[in-house]
């Protein structure tokens, strides 16, 4: 009777040791990562920090980094795939009524600007993968961009915004939104002065050049080959 008893309460503790385990390796995997955005954050770049750095940061020993990522270059492709769930989360947050194209490019940037600046890092990472990171890395960063253009051509179309333009033609405006809004990106990092004044300024530049693109997506007229 006790030995039936007691079998439950091993095997029990047997299954919180593993779930403990793995939950560490989670975490330890989770502060690797923040390790290097915070060593990104401070002005380094990925290419030119080593994963003893990383390691040394986020307070494990060099081995630890092994266990989780062959190289620094794929603990940046995993970085890449953590922004593009924050694109993701981006998009649906940005979601908007179906609104004039001006107020609802307003009210787009400046979700973006208070996303960016709550996830720093995350978007310094982006920048610098754009033109200084690895090929697999800015390949990687190139997709999520690309997945984040589909994504809202797939919103555009569900509006009667553009409701002439191709299909194709969509997919190009809205690759070209999104190419400036990443070089823009840039430039909202570099704000040393986030006062309100400064930010709204910023703003209304960004809006002004997505709604230079929409005038021009309204009045363009596909000619195919």
């Amino acid at each position: 009777m006790n030995t039936k008893n007691q079998q439950p309460e091993a095997s029990l503790s047997k299954t919180d040791r593993s779930m403990s385990r793995n939950e560490k390796k989670l975490q330890t995997r989770k502060s690797l990562m923040e390790a290097a955005l915070d060593l990104l954050g401070k002005g380094e770049s990925l290419t030119s920090i080593s994963l003893r750095e990383v390691a040394k940061t986020a307070g494990v020993v060099p081995t630890s980094f092994y266990r989780h990522f062959s190289d620094m270059e794929e603990l940046g492709l995993n970085l890449a795939d953590e922004l593009g769930m924050l694109l993701r989360k981006l998009m649906r947050a940005a979601r908007q009524p179906d609104l004039p194209p001006k107020e609802l490019m307003r009210q787009s940037v400046d979700v973006y600007i208070d996303f960016v600046l709550q996830h720093r890092n995350h978007f310094t990472f982006m920048c610098q993968c754009r033109t200084a990171g690895t090929p697999a890395l800015r390949n990687a960063i190139r997709n999520e961009l690309r997945f984040f253009a589909h994504e809202l051509a797939s919103d555009v179309r569900q509006t009667t915004l553009l409701p002439g333009i191709s299909s194709q033609d969509l997919d190009t405006v809205c690759q070209l939104i999104v190419t400036t809004v990443a070089d823009a990106t840039i430039d909202l990092l570099d704000l040393t002065d986030q006062s309100p004044n400064v930010r709204q300024e910023f703003s209304l530049a960004v809006v002004k050049k997505l709604s230079l693109i929409w005038l021009g997506a309204n009045a363009w007229t596909h000619v195919s080959d």
